[in-house]
């Protein structure tokens, strides 16, 4: 009789044992793809901004050009993965923590690491979950320069036009204009934006203050033909 007992318990525990590693090959392959859904977001986020020049929001990247209409973004660990970007502070790329429940460590760990990663970083605060967050970079620097345009609160036309006030615009040579309240325009390379060369259509501009921005080094180009140099304390006409 004790042998028959001691058997089964040894079954038991064999076949508890297996559920447990079943459940953690699960938990595995569940928080592989709960990183890839993070991972689309940030990709998807990036050809938002960069086919619409705006930023968008969950129900904007959840359509058929972009992650499409079926995507899912449930979460059995915690709530449903979404963007977290707030312009109450200075924005930033980010999306929520997915694990706020009691979890194993190895799921947890898993989740914070990044071997699965490419454009996402975990950023866990031990003393404050609610202040975890994930956050994503952006992989080009035309993105990001329209990143940086966007999070001002300004607009960007996706076309340009002589009649656009106080706004700015990209060309159809993929650079990007500002124009001022009487439709004069300063012009920007797209991936190097306020590092780079710029184009001014008057001279005008010289003394607008966007120009301060600019890296000392940098020429300004007037469409007349003229040409300066930004300085370190002014801009100098040069020939």
């Amino acid at each position: 009789m004790k042998i028959i007992i001691a058997m089964f318990c040894i079954c038991i525990s064999f076949l508890n044992a297996k559920d447990t590693l079943l459940v953690q090959q699960q938990n595995v392959l569940y928080i592989q793809n709960l990183i890839e859904i993070e991972e689309k977001i940030a990709s998807n986020f990036e050809k938002y901004l960069l086919e619409k020049y705006d930023i968008p929001t969950m129900s904007e990247l959840k359509t058929d050009d972009y992650l499409g209409s079926n995507f899912t973004t449930t979460n059995r660990f915690g709530p449903s993965t979404d963007l977290d970007i707030s312009f109450t502070t200075s924005p930033n790329l980010k999306i929520k923590y997915a694990i706020t429940q009691d979890v194993q460590f190895y799921v947890s760990g898993l989740y914070k690491r990044d071997l699965y990663r490419d454009m996402t970083t975990v950023y866990e605060d031990t003393s404050d979950s609610s202040k975890s967050y994930v956050s994503f970079e952006l992989k080009s620097k035309e993105a990001e320069n329209i990143f940086d345009i966007l999070k001002t609160r300004a607009n960007i036309n996706s076309e340009c036009s002589a009649t656009l006030t106080s706004t700015y615009c990209v060309t159809n040579l993929n650079t990007i204009r500002w124009y001022d309240a009487s439709s004069n325009w300063i012009e920007y390379n797209n991936s190097d934006f306020e590092d780079g060369n710029v184009t001014i259509s008057t001279t005008g501009l010289l003394t607008n203050t966007k120009l301060n921005n600019i890296n000392v080094g940098a020429f300004i180009f007037v469409k007349n033909g003229d040409k300066y140099l930004r300085t370190i304390d002014n801009i100098v006409k040069v020939d």
